[in-house]
């Protein structure tokens, strides 16, 4: 039967070979940003998205975890623009679908852009260290209908592909990268068969302090953790959480990555459900100094307010 199971499901995923994700937009209290599309890399020019050149939308495989595409993908570059957001908000991230068969966790991730003067857009991707502040735990939900099982994905799927991020309340002001990634965990029994979709956005923390005077110029604390991670250091090819069979029945599932940071406010998986509309499009910011920042409006550039 296990054999079987493997066998379907590789025939079911032939066709969807190419049928993989990326995320489309961000909702942040009812207004809409919208993320990098590599198949029309100008459409937006006011995308919160890096860019990558990954226009086949696939994935980052265990044997590069150490190589910078599992930051943010095949020749990951920062964006310019930043979607303005409160600590404690909740993010509504839309990702272009996913298929029912790529069970496995929904990760998230965050990095200070510190001592910069532009924000994250000149960022230096090697240098960032990243705290985990959703882990979707328990990730592997329950058995039912045998193995594989009901997974975090399966969550994402039912809520229209989304996912609700809950930003931690105590974020310092300032600039941040947010990486958020699925695990596709189908072909894990498979030597390098896990398949990472890491995707990264800008965001600037706008909420009010005494302490936002310091952004950019100082240590900028995420979640009371002084140190991340490098995205580099995230995973190992050899973690039971990347190297798995799901078509085995399991118990529980060890979530890869570091462990989720002491003041994250994840929403829980139980609690997943759509609770945005869009009611505007959101307009993005460009960081012009430390602490200063400029709306940019779609069909304008950064390049328009350098000098």
């Amino acid at each position: 039967m296990v054999r079987a199971l493997r066998f379907l499901a590789s025939c079911a995923l032939f066709s969807q070979a190419l049928a993989h994700s990326r995320i489309l937009y961000l909702i942040i209290n009812g207004q809409q940003y919208r993320g990098f599309n590599p198949h029309a890399p100008d459409a937006i020019t006011n995308s919160i998205g890096w860019s990558t050149s990954a226009v086949d939308d696939r994935f980052v495989t265990p044997s590069n975890y150490s190589n910078p595409d599992i930051i943010y993908h095949r020749d990951g570059k920062p964006a310019k623009a930043h979607a303005p957001v409160k600590a404690g908000d909740k993010i509504q991230i839309q990702w272009n679908g996913w298929p029912q068969s790529h069970k496995g966790p929904v990760l998230s991730y965050l990095a200070p852009c510190a001592n910069t003067t532009d924000g994250c857009a000149s960022v230096d991707k090697r240098k960032l260290s990243w705290t985990k502040i959703d882990d979707s735990s328990p990730v592997l939900l329950d058995g039912k209908g045998g193995p594989p099982g009901r997974w975090a994905t399966d969550v994402l799927i039912a809520q229209n592909n989304t996912w609700l991020l809950g930003l931690p309340s105590d974020l310092e002001p300032g600039p941040y990268v947010l990486r958020h990634e699925l695990i596709a965990l189908h072909y894990a029994n498979l030597k390098d068969g896990a398949q990472n979709y890491p995707q990264c956005v800008n965001l600037w923390v706008e909420a009010p302090g005494p302490k936002a005077e310091t952004v950019g110029k100082e240590e900028v604390v995420v979640a009371g953790q002084k140190e991340g991670v490098p995205a580099t250091a995230l995973y190992k090819a050899t973690d039971p959480g990347v190297a798995i069979d799901i078509y085995t029945a399991l118990s529980t599932y060890v979530i890869p990555g570091p462990t989720l940071a002491p003041e994250a406010k994840p929403v829980p998986v139980t609690e997943q459900e759509l609770k945005s509309t869009i009611t505007a499009v959101g307009t993005p910011v460009v960081v012009t100094r430390a602490t200063a920042t400029i709306p940019l409006p779609n069909g304008r550039t950064a390049a328009a307010f350098s000098g």
